[in-house]
């Protein structure tokens, strides 16, 4: 007699047993083993549990609930659901994830100017740094400025005792008008009581006397230590009371209101170099950008080197900055102007090409393969492959290929910044360039 399931009966035992073996995909073997009816339904029932509890996201109960409707489904209905699965497995696999809309983000591609640069390093230093000396000596009477004052020109920033430098004013002063009394009135003689020699003597004698009461004065005025430019005090290397003599360190002055960076370009570069030409200097320590101007080009080659002088001169630069700060200059030799500009990062490299995608009109990603010209931070030069206002994807492109259906999370309806090498009036400042296309 047929062992019979209390829940299910012998159909349904068969059932299990074919569908058991219809899932692992052996018909014959379910046939032998319906036939043969070896084992009790129970054990295939918790057979089929155990198989469906494995599919993903299906609980322990749901899936004996599952065997369970399986088990009390008619004969029938096992064959469709047989044919069902192999049709399901037989069928072409593809991806749902390949169907799904992937996010980029865009910005429309701009028209502008676009500079190629020379660099090099150069270490900053000021426009004028000076030692400021005393030029007679004497006893500090007074020091009226500190470190770290701003002076301008003609300042006061120290004086000498000058007591006996007055003195002396006083007594050529005294010299020179007895001298002129006596060269004026032999002048007033005759020339049979005086001689032509005697009144040249006096004249000499009297012009002498003028020189040494000038020198006086001017000895007298060096008792006031005043500020040769304009400048901040670095360094006070007297104090009150402390005897100088001449040519004695009594100041450090330094003009800080603009710095100097030296730079060696090779002499090939000479025919795009020019008084006032724009320069980007970058700090080694914060990498913010300063702009520049060309201000002195050597008008000779160095033979040892094959290299040009040229001085940089910034006059607008960061609070922190000072001078023997490390800097990378860039120097432009050349512009492109009105040039159509992406995104740096939105090129790729794609089996030797350089591409970009296109988000088009319908939402799909359009591959195009382009031509750089030059690049900076912030943008590449398309000399070929896209137009102006094209919208240009910057992020997500290397998940995409021709036709990839995409949602589109930034449009690029923002103003785009402009490149460096537009007019000044449109660019914003930024931190510095890192990969500039050297001509």
């Amino acid at each position: 007699m047929t062992n019979t399931n209390k829940m299910t009966g012998l159909p349904s035992t068969f059932l299990l047993l074919v569908i058991l073996a219809l899932l692992s995909g052996c018909d014959n073997s379910a046939t032998e083993a319906a036939h043969s009816l070896a084992t009790d339904a129970a054990p295939a029932l918790e057979q089929l549990a155990a198989e469906l509890e494995k599919l993903p996201e299906l609980e322990q109960q749901s899936a004996e609930r599952v065997a369970k409707h399986i088990a009390a489904s008619s004969r029938e209905d096992a064959v469709k659901l047989a044919d069902a699965i192999r049709a399901v497995k037989a069928a072409p696999r593809s991806s749902s994830a390949e169907k799904r809309p992937v996010p980029i983000t865009t910005r429309l591609a701009t028209q502008g100017d676009i500079s190629s640069y020379y660099k090099t390093n150069a270490t900053l230093e000021v426009d004028k740094d000076a030692d400021i000396v005393s030029r007679v000596s004497g006893l500090v009477k007074t020091i009226t400025v500190e470190e770290g004052d701003e002076v301008a020109t003609g300042a006061v920033l120290l004086e000498i005792e000058n007591d006996e430098y007055k003195h002396r004013v006083t007594l050529a002063s005294a010299k020179t008008q007895n001298l002129k009394s006596k060269r004026d009135r032999l002048k007033a003689l005759t020339d049979d009581l005086v001689s032509a020699q005697e009144r040249e003597t006096a004249e000499t004698d009297y012009n002498t006397a003028v020189a040494e009461m000038e020198l006086a004065k001017l000895s007298l005025s060096y008792t006031t230590v005043r500020a040769p430019f304009a400048g901040k005090v670095v360094e006070r290397m007297v104090d009150p009371g402390q005897k100088v003599g001449s040519d004695t360190p009594v100041f450090h002055l330094s003009d800080f209101r603009s710095l100097l960076a030296k730079v060696y370009v090779p002499s090939k570069e000479f025919k795009n170099l020019k008084i006032d030409q724009g320069v980007n200097l970058v700090l080694d320590s914060s990498k913010e950008v300063m702009k520049g101007r060309i201000k002195l080009v050597s008008p000779v080659i160095d033979p040892a080197t094959g290299t040009i002088k040229i001085t940089v001169e910034v006059s607008d630069y960061p609070a922190n900055t000072r001078p023997g700060d490390f800097s990378e200059v860039q120097v432009i030799t050349d512009t492109h102007p009105n040039v159509v500009l992406v995104p740096r990062f939105a090129v790729i490299t794609d089996h030797d090409e350089q591409v970009v995608f296109i988000a088009t009109e319908d939402d799909t990603a359009e591959r195009r393969p382009v031509e750089i010209g030059y690049t900076d931070d912030d943008h590449a030069e398309i000399t070929s492959g896209i137009k102006v206002g094209e919208r240009v994807v910057v992020k997500g492109q290397r998940r995409l290929e021709n036709g990839t259906i995409l949602k589109i999370l930034d449009d690029g309806s923002k103003a785009p910044e402009v490149s460096q090498g537009a007019p000044e009036s449109q660019k914003k400042k930024r931190p510095g360039p890192k990969g500039y296309k050297r001509k």
